[in-house]
């Protein structure tokens, strides 16, 4: 039966066209089970009723014509009860609905099986026999659980339906959603960018003259380099120097510390060069891929766009040449910070990306820009793309096809409206950070290291509130120097003179495996992470220590954050060796060494209830709003399947935030914000109700939150908290702070 069921499946989701698969669906499961007739009904939401879509026993004149109301018969019956219905004699059943047109006259018994996908019914399967019997357990289980795997299958299948039916060439504006991923509006023409070779069609081979392949190589990756810089050149009238940064990560990971070293040892195993640069290129990319962190996750895709370009200089590809049209909207499968480069500034309008996140580089660098982004809309294939005119919606993830020239025009002045207020939040990027009653904020940003691509000036800001260190361990083939890191650290602390930067110690393991140092884990999420793995390998954090201390040398501006504090004797041990970096710092550049401020990231619920213990260990603390609700919520946001349950105002976490603040108050102990709930107006206007005052975000962020909180006052907030604290539902909690931002006729200005 498993074997079956998974064929099936298998079948389903293979078969591109909606209709066919749905026919070979009933026709497998009506051999399957050895019974009369297998049918298939599909759920529209919009004429309230299942339709009849498939069938193997009854009418076939009646598929696509018949429908039942959703209150209607036994079918409607599945659909209204979410479970099985099994009867001997269904023509007896009050329920029964009669239905000439699909001649089931001669059917007694019958099953019907609901099809669920994320809570909603998506259909009906349904099996049925001419003798009066009630179908066994092992029938009714098999039907069930092949509702199931289907459900996923299915909702897939239908999207790429509507996609297709909604395709451009119909001359009518359809509209597709993906994920927001640069906020704005823009109007252009599509123009689709595809790599000019494919790894997939590189077969491993292996060659003789080692040298020769490792010449071949080098030429290539000189080539390549002298592209990257030819890309960064373009961009940097449009960028600053850091927002440039992309490209100098290319470079690095092409030097013999990093990807380099591994494609020549491939080399020197016997491989070719296209080979060597297709396994390591693979390798490091799916490592990538497994990650379940999101950030790291998209690293892959420019592992992938290095070797890709790396790959057509081996090939002596030529470089393609493309008319533009006046206003480009970039579409690509998977647009990477180098497409977006190739088309020139002053006709780039927006981007969109098949694939990807808003933690991609190109979504960063659109950020950056200014321009408007929507990624992971899959819904329709790459070749309906090309000259369409589009409409990109990066506020809400929006994508209109074709538009007629009225919505155009009704975006057009949409599109002034958004310069207009860019520009208003611009106008007051240099006053202070402060309420409208005068109460005062410290406004940080988020970072990486300079791949974040952060643009805000960093006078205009509070400093640096989070820096990930990750980076530099995961993009090399071994962990790297003390030196290495200095000189990393160094540049980020100067770059803030005088203002905060907190960095937080490296944060990987089983969600974020090194390539050299493989995890497996059955639950990383739960598992050796963050300061339990580098606890465990005190020689790993003691040379990360003493980099960010030689770092720090008469700039006096590191703050150190440890992530995935559970327990207090993690902090004990952490701050014992943070003291003994400190003394080997001291001792071996013979001067005095102090130790800096030390600081501890809130994000698993344990240390929550630890608050006054962890005062006296520690000088501060950062709240990380998305791992705290991921574990409060019991939610991985990353995984689609429970995803919507994922939200940060959710009343559970905004009255755990509510008695963090209380408690900290208390005890005089400084307390930050730096998760992405410090970067939504909603959420900080939430945030200082409560009492918080310091708050770190996305760059891009920065200047409309400020904007925001000059604009309310602290007992206007104050009347605000108690009404929120007592919403049963994230939903009422937005109404209610939308209500609010209503009243001070802000919301319109707040287009987010």
């Amino acid at each position: 039966m498993l074997g079956q069921l998974r064929r099936i499946v298998q079948d389903v989701a293979q078969e591109p066209v909606l209709h066919n698969a749905l026919a070979g669906l009933v026709s497998s499961v009506k051999q399957a089970l050895a019974t009369e007739c297998c049918s298939v009904y599909l759920a529209d939401y919009s004429q309230q009723h299942f339709m009849l879509m498939a069938t193997d026993g009854l009418n076939p004149e009646a598929v696509g014509k018949v429908a039942i109301g959703f209150s209607e018969g036994l079918i409607g019956w599945v659909g209204q009860r979410e479970e099985p219905i099994n009867l001997a004699k269904a023509h007896l059943h009050p329920r029964f609905k009669v239905t000439p047109e699909v001649s089931e006259d001669r059917f007694s018994a019958f099953l019907g099986c609901p099809i669920i996908h994320h809570r909603k019914v998506l259909g009906v399967l349904t099996i049925q026999q001419a003798a009066d019997r009630v179908f066994n357990e092992d029938e009714e289980s098999f039907l069930v659980t092949l509702g199931a795997q289907l459900a996923s299958v299915l909702a897939n299948a239908e999207m790429r339906q509507a996609a297709s039916e909604s395709s451009p060439s119909q001359n009518q504006t359809g509209q597709l959603q993906g994920l927001p991923g640069a906020p704005g509006i823009a109007i252009g023409e599509a123009v689709v960018l595809e790599p000019a070779n494919d790894f997939n069609a590189i077969s491993l081979k292996r060659a003789d003259d080692a040298e020769k392949e490792l010449a071949h190589f080098y030429r290539a990756v000189k080539i390549t380099k002298a592209e990257f810089n030819r890309l960064a050149e373009r961009m940097s009238g449009h960028l600053p120097a850091d927002a440039l940064a992309i490209f100098d990560v290319y470079h690095q990971l092409l030097d013999a510390a990093s990807l380099g070293r591994e494609i020549e040892q491939q080399i020197a195993e016997g491989w070719c060069a296209k080979s060597a640069l297709k396994r390591v290129v693979e390798k490091f990319a799916r490592q990538f891929d497994d990650m379940d962190d999101a950030y790291l996750r998209e690293r892959g895709t420019d592992i992938r766009d290095l070797g890709q370009r790396v790959l057509n200089n081996l090939l002596d590809t030529e470089q393609r040449k493309i008319k533009l049209p006046e206003k480009v909207v970039l579409v690509a499968d998977n647009v990477t910070a180098t497409m977006l480069a190739e088309v020139p500034r002053e006709q780039l309008v927006a981007i969109v990306s098949l694939k990807g996140s808003v933690n991609s580089h190109a979504a960063i660098m659109a950020r950056a820009l200014g321009i408007p982004a929507v990624m992971g809309v899959n819904e329709l294939p790459l070749l309906h793309w090309q000259g369409q005119r589009l409409i990109v919606d990066g506020y809400q993830g929006h994508i209109l096809l074709s538009p007629v020239e009225a919505i155009c025009q009704e975006y057009q002045r949409l599109i002034s409206e958004d310069a207009a207020l860019s520009a208003r939040y611009q106008a007051e990027i240099a006053l202070p950070s402060q309420s409208a009653c005068g109460a005062h904020f410290s406004l940080m940003v988020n970072s990486g290291l300079a791949i974040e691509l952060e643009t805000t000036d960093p006078k205009y800001t509070g400093g640096v509130g989070l820096y990930r260190t990750e980076f530099p361990f995961i993009m090399r083939s071994r962990f790297p120097t003390e030196q290495e890191q200095i000189s990393l650290y160094r540049r980020v602390l100067e770059s803030y003179p005088d203002k905060p930067v907190i960095m937080r110690t490296l944060d990987v393991g089983g969600d974020k495996a090194l390539p050299y140092f493989s995890i497996v884990e059955e639950n990383p999420f739960l598992g050796w992470r963050g300061i339990r793995l580098t606890l465990d390998h005190p020689e790993i954090f003691l040379v990360q220590i003493r980099a960010m201390l030689k770092a720090n040398l008469a700039l006096d501006n590191l703050h150190i954050l440890l992530p995935m504090i559970a327990d207090l004797a993690e902090v004990d041990e952490s701050v014992r060796l943070i003291k003994q970096a400190c003394f080997e710092v001291s001792d071996e550049l013979a001067i005095e060494m102090p130790k800096p401020k030390v600081g501890v990231m809130i994000e698993v619920p344990s240390i929550m209830y630890q608050l006054p213990e962890l005062a006296l260990k520690v000088d501060f603390c950062s709240i990380g709003t998305n791992d705290l609700t991921q574990y409060l919520l019991a939610v991985d946001r990353n995984n689609p399947r429970v995803a919507g349950l994922y939200d940060a105002m959710h009343p559970a976490v905004l009255r755990a935030l509510h008695q963090l603040a209380q408690q900290a108050q208390a005890l005089q102990f400084p307390i930050s914000v730096c998760g992405e709930l410090a970067g939504e107006p909603s959420g900080v206007l939430l945030l200082a109700a409560m009492g918080y005052n310091s708050f770190s975000m996305n760059s891009s962020n920065l200047a409309k939150i400020k904007w925001l909180l000059r604009r309310v006052e602290m007992s206007e907030l104050a009347l605000l908290l108690p009404e929120v604290l007592s919403c049963q539902s994230a939903r009422q909690v937005r109404l209610t702070t939308q209500r609010f931002l209503e009243q001070k006729q802000l919301l319109s200005q707040l287009r987010a």
